[in-house]
């Protein structure tokens, strides 16, 4: 399952370390950053927002999907576990 997250620049440090410690526990497989995809104000290309959405759709389609509800819970429960 793949998720985009949009993350402030001064917050980015400690997201990295996060990250890098959900791979070392085994939670994630693997993670890239799509670097300039967006930026907040600027257009996104119609190419690059149609991949996106056409992932996103055979994600659904695939049934890997969870609601908010589920992803507070995760993030809750690894927060316990730190």
């Amino acid at each position: 399952m793949t998720y985009y997250i949009n993350v402030k620049p001064s917050n980015l440090k400690d997201f990295l370390q996060i990250i890098k410690s959900l791979r070392n526990l085994g939670i994630i497989d693997s993670f890239g950053s799509v670097g300039d995809l967006a930026r907040e104000g600027e257009p996104i290309s119609t190419e690059d927002l149609i991949s996106v959405l056409e992932y996103s759709r055979k994600e659904v389609k695939d049934g890997n999907v969870l609601s908010s509800e589920e992803v507070k819970k995760q993030v809750e429960n690894w927060m316990r576990r730190q």
